[in-house]
């Protein structure tokens, strides 16, 4: 069994197909979140009871919410034969405290990057969830925007060899963006007139829409940006930002060019997150030991209204 921590986030290499063509329900992670801060525990039967996430024997959505709920940092999970251990993260338990039903942009944004994170920094780079990674953090570069699901289910070819469900994962992963009661509400993709190009696409043809440039955001991006950087440079407090930035794909992710990092870069700054250090021509930035991680994550929605 494992106990709630406050250490960094999990980083798990998930399986490709975790999702089992189950899309990312936010009153099922919710449901989860709250099993975990209860000291969840059981097999996946002993969770659907108690949290109302359908299953059966085989299959089922239990196992793929524990998933979804680890890959954006909600919750560590721990299994041992058909017994899983859940535990709220130090993120997952200020989102129950301030956001339990995961209904504010705010959330869903930072929820939606940490998906999208890289796994490691082995090369080739891949992600947590790389279907998710694959799409959103090298995919402009390789499928354009918009692009043809189609041309994404390639990529993921690619990536991994042709596989039977690759159709319906590359279809799964852009519907989580659609749905109201998944992450529809960022309004992060937007399905694409037809057009010449588009019409090759049988499977849809999608517009991709930056993060919001928004103070009320920042908080999230920041937090983001620390966890990225205790998972990737764990034993570093000084980085140039350009390195973060380029290992982390953190402008492909948000969907940014230079000023609007700028901006918030400077917002860090001047909220004492980060000293940057701009003299040499590259941007450095020194960690302030007592400003960390769980700070940034105490002040996640200090911004709103």
């Amino acid at each position: 069994m494992i106990e709630a921590t406050d250490a960094p986030i999990e980083a798990p290499r998930l399986a490709l197909n975790f999702a089992q063509d189950f899309l990312p329900e936010r009153r099922l992670l919710a449901a989860l979140l709250a099993f975990a801060a209860d000291g969840g525990a059981g097999d996946k039967l002993t969770i659907s009871e108690r949290t109302g996430i359908p299953t059966g024997e085989s299959t089922g959505k239990v196992e793929p919410m524990i998933h979804f709920a680890r890959a954006m940092g909600l919750i560590q999970a721990a299994r041992e034969r058909d017994q899983w251990s859940l535990r709220t993260t130090l993120l997952g338990r200020r989102i129950l405290a301030e956001d339990p039903w995961l209904s504010e942009p705010v959330t869903l944004w930072l929820l939606h990057l940490l998906l999208c994170r890289r796994q490691g920094r082995e090369e080739p780079a891949r992600g947590v969830a790389d279907a998710w990674f694959a799409l959103f953090a090298d995919g402009e570069a390789r499928l354009g925007n918009p692009f043809g699901v189609e041309d994404y289910q390639a990529l993921l070819a690619e990536r991994h060899g042709a596989k039977g469900y690759l159709r319906r994962l590359a279809s799964l992963v852009p519907r989580a963006y659609l749905e109201s009661g998944c992450l529809g509400p960022i309004e992060l993709l937007i399905e694409a007139p037809s057009t010449a190009a588009s019409s090759r696409s049988a499977l849809g043809y999608f517009r991709r829409e930056p993060a919001p440039v928004a103070v009320s955001h920042f908080p999230a991006y920041t937090a983001w940006l620390f966890l990225l950087w205790d998972q990737l440079y764990p034993d570093d407090h000084q980085l140039a930002m350009d390195d973060l930035f380029a290992e982390a794909r953190v402008l492909a992710l948000l969907g940014w060019g230079q000023g609007a990092a700028s901006r918030w870069m400077q917002w860090m700054a001047n909220q004492g997150w980060l000293q940057l250090d701009r003299k040499t021509g590259a941007t450095l930035a020194l960690r302030l030991r007592l400003r960390s991680t769980q700070d940034v994550i105490a002040h996640l929605y200090d911004e709103l209204a």
